[in-house]
C-alpha cells in the first residue's frame, strides 16, 4: 500500500526528515481515521507543531498470568489476549 502523500506542506516543514514525519501523520489521519483531506492537512499540521509522529510499533504480547480466586479456584489475568 502506498503512502497518501498531502497536497502542500506548512512553512514549518523544512528537512526531508520533517517531510517523511508529517506524511506519515497525514496518511494516518486520511486512511486510519478517515478524516477528509482539507481536515487532515490541519490536523496534521498542529500534530507536527506539538512533536507527534504517526510510528506504528507493534505491540508486546502480554504473558498469561495466573491467579488464585478468593475461594482459591484457579483464576486466568483477565487482560491476556491469547486464547
Amino acid at each position: 500500500m502506498t503512502q497518501l502523500k498531502p497536497p502542500a506542506y506548512p512553512p514549518i516543514v523544512k528537512t526531508d526528515d520533517d517531510r517523511s514525519r508529517f506524511d506519515r501523520l497525514y496518511h494516518d489521519l486520511v486512511q486510519t481515521i478517515g478524516l477528509t483531506p482539507a481536515d487532515a492537512l490541519l490536523q496534521a499540521t498542529a500534530q507536527f507543531q506539538l512533536g507527534f509522529d504517526a510510528q506504528l510499533f507493534r505491540r508486546k504480547r502480554r504473558k498469561k498470568v495466573h491467579l488464585a480466586g478468593s475461594g482459591g479456584e484457579h483464576v486466568v489475568s483477565p487482560d491476556d489476549v491469547t486464547n
